[in-house]
């Protein structure tokens, strides 16, 4: 059986306030993260409220800009992601 790979609103929403918390812990502006990513500050605002999906290479640049890890970003959001024992 295959699981849903779209996210739900729900995660994007909880994936928008994880990125605004750890922008925020960062002390980087909205201004600040989106020049650093090469975008506009208003289509990063809408990620931080949940009203527009990453890509991959959005995903990949916010983690390294940011200095978030995978793991931690899976589990605030609540993604069922089976990492081996051997990780953990």
């Amino acid at each position: 059986m295959f699981l849903r790979r779209t996210p739900t609103q729900d995660e994007k929403e909880r994936l928008g306030q994880l990125i605004r918390k750890v922008r925020r812990r960062r002390d980087l502006t909205q201004e600040k993260l989106a020049e650093r990513m090469k975008c506009s500050r208003r289509w990063l605002s809408s990620v931080e409220r949940g009203e527009s999906s990453l890509n991959w290479k959005d995903m990949l640049c916010l983690m390294v800009i940011l200095e978030l890890p995978p793991e931690k970003a899976v589990e605030e959001v609540g993604l069922d992601v089976s990492v081996p024992a051997d990780r953990k």
